[in-house]
């Protein structure tokens, strides 16, 4: 019996999952099936088959357990039409409030990454007893999904950035969007950021050697000389982008997501236009 276990519409609880962001390979091995998220007790089946439909909605069929009593009730049950709701266990990994995937109607922030856990057949779908987000009960929902108009607005302390770019802090916000796009331009995963720092810094040795004497200047290192150096050293390094990211295995996907914070978050806005939100 194929059932349709999620979709990108608003749920009950305010929120909505992209069918896009939700990891199936883990539960694609252990395809586990319970009844009104009975998790406690034996599964009552196993799903086959999962399909991102075009629509949207992710569609699997269910294979019940033909050597239990519950699995055959519930199965009977829902060939005469007495239960046809399904309700999805996940564990939410990201989440965004930003306007580019709110829809009318939402209250909570979207769920862009999470892994489902498991799937049940339930009497009311997102039922307030039933479902689990991370392992805690939807009554404590707003440790992971707050209200989306009482999230505090992040106060940005903007010394740290003005300093990175040795600006004065009553600099324009043009010249930080200067600064900024010069470095989207630069493969962050190579030395060509430093390379650039030290060719500044190179610039301000200089200026200061032309006071010195050309003879005492002679007897100093370059520090040009040492970057030419540093340049042959160095071999470029493969870019990593997120159609190749989306290639990897889960858990390489994130241990890079981990160890690669700054690149992840530029890939993760490159694709989807926000800030991701963990």
């Amino acid at each position: 019996m194929r059932f349709i276990i999620s979709d990108e519409s608003v749920n009950r609880y305010g929120y909505r999952i992209l069918s896009r962001g939700m990891s199936t390979s883990y539960f694609e091995k252990n395809p586990v099936v319970f009844y009104n998220h009975g998790t406690s007790s034996l599964p009552i089946g196993k799903g086959k088959d999962l399909r991102y439909e075009p629509d949207g909605s992710i569609t699997l069929d269910i294979d019940f357990d033909q050597e239990d009593e519950q699995a055959l009730a519930v199965q009977k049950k829902a060939e005469r039409g007495f239960l046809n709701a399904c309700s999805v266990g996940i564990d939410v990994l990201e989440t965004s409030a930003d306007e580019a995937v709110l829809i009318a109607g939402q209250t909570r922030p979207t769920v862009t990454r999470c892994e489902l856990l498991e799937l049940s057949i339930c009497g009311i779908p997102g039922n307030r007893n039933a479902l689990r987000l991370n392992g805690i009960q939807t009554e404590n929902i707003e440790h992971i999904l707050p209200q989306i108009n009482q999230q505090e607005k992040v106060k940005l302390n903007m010394k740290p950035a003005f300093d990175s770019f040795d600006l004065p802090e009553t600099a324009a916000e043009e010249n930080i969007l200067e600064q900024l796009a010069a470095l989207e331009e630069s493969d962050p995963d190579t030395t060509d950021p430093i390379l650039a720092r030290l060719d500044a810094i190179d610039k301000k040795i200089a200026e200061l050697s032309a006071t010195k004497s050309a003879k005492i200047a002679s007897k100093e290192p370059r520090l040009s000389d040492l970057m030419k150096d540093l340049r042959k050293q160095v071999a470029p390094k493969q870019e990593m982008t997120w159609e190749k990211l989306q290639k990897l295995s889960d858990a390489e996907f994130e241990t890079y997501r981990i160890e690669h914070p700054e690149n992840y978050n530029r890939l993760f806005y490159g694709h989807y236009g926000f800030e991701p939100r963990y």
